[in-house]
């Protein structure tokens, strides 16, 4: 039998983290991160990743495991996190998968065909797309395969990574991702998901308070030490949501100076969570939706709730 999941998702800054590790601690379970950006090394303050001491008492999968020169994907995660469920099983323990990137825990969750790549292909098509007028181009070529729903139109045009995807699996198949995709729709038996959907006035005032704290703990160094070591020609890293927008202030290329990064990247977050919310309302069908309109009591709702719905495992 595949090991049992409690899969706990949703938008960032939901008290995912906390409402996991309670869990975690409860059942001595291990726990999986399903975030784009948490793996790389370096990328500490910025991903909100778990401290030294929460690694310390709780086992964490996919945190701190690669270079940020390294690639990463739903693909790749979907490797990582299979054989990071077969080692848990294996011990004994229990698993809580938690994080807001959504495509990937769809893939997983859902069993997605793993989709072809070429990474010549893929450096080919990152480079139009830093060009003049490239990311229009790459948009038109989707376009001209099928007539995009507004969200996915959004999320790809906003989303150059992802862009860049559709079109090289366009390129390689003939047809678009979400289309081959999107036969699957009943996840598998082994998983059991939450998703956290918070009031989002509630949420974006969490937001631009931790974002403030973020900053305060470091952000602006990190990023610009980061930027040193090569972050922006990275292949999958340099995607990590805020740290272009702060080397671009301390470059002079985003006017107005480190003055203006408090409201810029809690916007920029609370776009991001936007999406994420749309995702997770659409995109996991058979998952159990958690409306959270207060923040008092907010983790003991959540984590009543991955017991309720895992009852019969635990």
């Amino acid at each position: 039998m595949a090991c049992p999941c409690v899969v706990l998702l949703g938008p960032t800054c939901a008290w995912k983290s906390e409402a996991a590790e309670r869990l975690a601690a409860d059942l001595s379970a291990e726990i999986i991160s399903c975030d784009s950006m948490q793996i790389y090394r370096g990328l500490d303050i910025g991903t909100a990743k778990p401290d030294a001491i929460a690694r310390q008492r709780f086992t964490y999968h996919l945190v701190d495991c690669l270079d940020m020169c390294a690639p990463y994907d739903a693909n790749r995660f979907v490797a990582y996190a299979q054989d990071a469920l077969a080692a848990i099983h294996a011990r004994g323990r229990r698993a809580v998968m938690v994080g807001g990137t959504g495509l990937y825990a769809r893939a997983l969750i859902y069993g997605f065909e793993l989709l072809p790549a070429s990474p010549e292909l893929f450096a080919e098509l990152s480079e139009r797309c830093e060009e003049p007028g490239g990311r229009e181009e790459l948009l038109g070529r989707i376009e001209a395969a099928a007539a995009l729903p507004s969200a996915i139109h959004e999320e790809v045009y906003r989303n150059p990574r992802r862009l860049v995807r559709a079109c090289e699996v366009l390129a390689l198949t003939g047809r678009l991702p979400w289309d081959l995709q999107k036969k699957h729709q009943v996840p598998a038996a082994n998983f059991r998901q939450l998703c956290v959907i918070p009031d989002f006035t509630m949420l974006k005032e969490r937001i631009r308070r931790r974002t403030a704290l973020m900053l305060e703990r470091g952000w602006v160094e990190e990023a610009s030490r980061l930027a040193a070591a090569g972050l922006l020609t990275t292949p999958t890293a340099r995607q990590a949501l805020g740290y272009r927008d702060i080397i671009d202030c301390l470059s002079g290329k985003i006017p107005g100076g480190v003055g203006i990064l408090p409201e810029l990247l809690a916007n920029r977050t609370i776009q991001y969570a936007r999406r994420q919310l749309t995702w997770f309302r659409h995109q996991h069908p058979g998952a159990q939706l958690l409306a959270i309109s207060a923040e008092d009591g907010a983790v003991e709702r959540i984590v009543a709730a991955l017991r309720g719905l895992a009852a019969d495992w635990l």
